[in-house]
């Protein structure tokens, strides 16, 4: 009885591992992968200011999430003392390890792509297009970008303005050229629909435009 108790223990242990890797994963990215959630949600403001503020602790949770996973690794892979595998015990039984290796493995494979997913998320065009001749230009200089993710969400943010014709973000330098209808939309509008985003913004003039800050 006292053999399983501490199988069992162990085995829960290695749940809140596996768990806890997941949990600082998503962490790391969610300053990046939150608010682009949030704004396919059409939930912004407050809530993406949040999550933009975990950037500076990044390194941290990604930290975390490797510690917990190479415990993770040597408790799955550890050679167990041969009095621990008396027979009744989890390691005992055949499928018991097999099983434990999967999920850690599963657990890997999520944990990393959701860490990775601001840096190789594509980076594509999110503008639309019109036959409408009243079109304006506006550079608008971005902070708070560190990744793809922060460029994808800042470039839906303006396409989801009505007006925008195309938007156009870069990460270096953190720029956005938005082309828009001014019947429709003014740039004090743009900017404002970045900031809710979480990545505040402003216009630049036409030789700021050209130029590194």
């Amino acid at each position: 009885m006292e053999k399983d108790e501490r199988s069992a223990t162990k085995e829960r242990s290695g749940n809140w591992r596996l768990g806890a890797a997941v949990v600082t994963a998503v962490a790391a990215s969610a300053c990046c992968l939150g608010p682009l959630v949030l704004l396919g949600l059409g939930i912004s403001s407050a809530w993406i200011s949040r999550l933009t503020a975990l950037e500076p602790y990044r390194p941290l949770f990604i930290g975390l999430t490797l510690v917990f996973l190479g415990y993770a690794f040597y408790g799955v892979y550890r050679k167990p003392a041969a009095e621990s595998c008396e027979p009744g015990s989890t390691c005992a039984h055949p499928r018991a390890p097999t099983i434990n290796k999967i999920a850690l493995w599963v657990v890997t494979i999520l944990a990393v792509g959701i860490m990775a997913f601001p840096y190789v998320v594509p980076i594509g065009s999110h503008g639309t297009t019109s036959n409408s001749l009243k079109t304006e230009r506006a550079v608008l200089a971005v902070e708070g970008m560190t990744c793809n993710g922060c460029v994808v969400t800042v470039e839906s943010s303006l396409k989801r303005v009505k007006g925008v014709r195309s938007a156009r973000v870069s990460l270096e330098p953190p720029r956005a050229l938005v082309e828009f209808d001014p019947s429709l939309v003014t740039v004090e509008e743009l900017v404002e629909a970045t900031t809710r985003a979480g990545y505040p913004s402003r216009p630049l003039t036409g030789n700021e435009g050209g130029k590194d800050e």
